[in-house]
This record gives structure tokens, sequence and C-alpha cells, in this order.
């Protein structure tokens, strides 16, 4: 890790750039004097004594005068430092993890309505947090991408309890309870772009473009679009489970010649 990037990761936890210099200075110099962290550091001598004042109010560094009036400045022990940033951090999640829930609560919508999530990271963020949310089922529609980042949040949901059904696209070894769907080019005629669906406790929704595309997704709790997407996956591996087992291909000339009346073009 770069001193650079140390420095902007520490100013996450709230100290500006000049603070995060001197406290990463003194912990590897040891105790010393201003003049000694601001040569280390490279703080301005006419910014040292105000970036240590500040820092030992907020109690990362400690301070102890000679009887010759110097003052000598530690560092708070990394250990003691994060410590006490991880409780404070945690402190204030709660906080405003109860007063958002309250705002929420307080201006719940009458209206069904599906809101945007945009981004790669967001989507990914949102998916995971629906999947550990969920008590009782997942059902998902989902290409490889996407199924690897999200196979770990997959296998806890499974393992406390919650069934987790759905169709993969392009994925190898699937988990047991989740099919694999037969290749056909007609799953890449939207844009030529893989798509996701993720449904929770039949409850909760999101869906959208595979998030690889940094695109966008839609969340909505509206029960019309749940079951009409979840009952999209149940006929989808409906539909697959029977052309797997036909042996005489009159089911699969049977799909094609629907898709063909609706001017769909179907390739296995």
């Amino acid at each position: 890790m770069t001193e650079n990037s140390l420095f902007t990761k520490l100013q996450k936890f709230g100290l500006n750039q000049y603070e995060a210099k001197a406290y990463v200075a003194l912990l590897s110099t040891g105790t010393a004097n201003a003049y000694s962290i601001s040569k280390a550091s490279g703080i301005p001598r006419s910014r040292i004594y105000d970036v240590l004042e500040s820092i030992t109010n907020r109690g990362i560094v400690m301070v102890e005068e000679t009887s010759d009036n110097i003052k000598n400045y530690t560092a708070l022990p990394s250990n003691v430092f994060l410590e006490r940033i991880r409780e404070e951090w945690s402190s204030t999640y709660n906080d405003v993890e109860k007063e958002l829930k309250l705002l929420e609560t307080k201006d719940k919508k009458e209206d069904i309505y599906v809101s945007t999530v945009k981004g790669e990271k967001n989507i990914l963020t949102f998916c995971r947090n629906l999947v550990r949310e969920a008590k009782d089922k997942v059902v998902i529609s989902i290409w490889e991408h996407m199924y690897k980042e999200l196979l770990p949040d997959l296998q806890l949901c499974i393992e406390r309890g919650c069934s987790v059904s759905g169709m993969t696209f392009e994925v190898d070894n699937p988990l047991s309870s989740l099919d694999k769907h037969r290749r056909s080019k007609i799953h890449h005629t939207i844009e030529k772009k893989p798509w996701f669906i993720l449904s929770i406790d039949s409850k909760k929704l999101l869906y959208g473009h595979s998030s690889e595309l940094n695109g966008n997704a839609f969340y909505t709790d509206d029960p019309t679009h749940i079951y009409l997407l979840e009952d999209y996956i149940f006929h989808d591996i409906f539909i697959n489970r029977l052309i797997k087992k036909d042996d005489d291909n009159q089911t699969i000339k049977m799909v094609s010649e629907i898709l063909n009346e609706m001017k769909v073009d179907f390739d296995m």
C-alpha cells in the first residue's frame, strides 16, 4: 500500500490530509516534537502546531510537556486507534440506520412505484442485501458474471434454510437447486445484453441488465411485477426441462412454431 493510498483511506475515517500525515509520521518515528513531525510528514511548520492540537484534542495523539516547555507527541497505538474508529463507526451506523428506517416508515408511499438502481457496485450491493434479507425463498434468473458474484450469499441463504430456485445462463455447475438453461440465441436478442431477475420472499424484486454492464436495474415491491416475473422464471424452467426430456423433438418443434408465430428467432 502506498503512503498516498493510506492517507486517502485514513481521511475516510474523518481525518483531514495533514492530520493523517501527522499520525502516520508519529507511528513511524515514535515520540517526537513538532519540528521533527513537520520534517517527517512534510507538513509546513506554519501548520504543524494547529494539526497536532487538533489530533491531540481528538485523542488520536498524546502529548507530554518537558520541564523546558517542549511538547513531545506520541501516536495512539494503531490497534487502539482502529478499535476506537470501529466503535465510533458502528455507533454512527446504528444510529443512522434507525433514523432512516423510521423515516421510511413515516413516509411509506401508498402508491406502487418502481425505483432505479444505477451502476455495477450499487446493483451488486442491492442484490446482496436482498439475498441476506430473505427469510423463505429466493427466485432468480441470472447469467454467469452475476452468479459468481452472488454465489457466496446464495450459499449462505441455503444454509440458513431458505430455498433458492430459478434459472442460470452459461453457468457450468450451478447450485443443485438451480436449473441450467439450454443454449439458445434467443437469449441474446434484447440489445444483445444479459439480464437478471431477483425476487425475495415474493415481496421484493430487483431486475434489469446484468451488473457488469454498469447500467440500470429496477426495484419494486409491487405484487403484480413480482408475480409476472416469478411466473416468467417458472415457465422458463418448465419449458427448459420439457425440452431436455423430449426424445423425438416434438416439443422443440412446437416451441419453435409458437415463437415463429411471434416473429422470434429460435435456435437451439
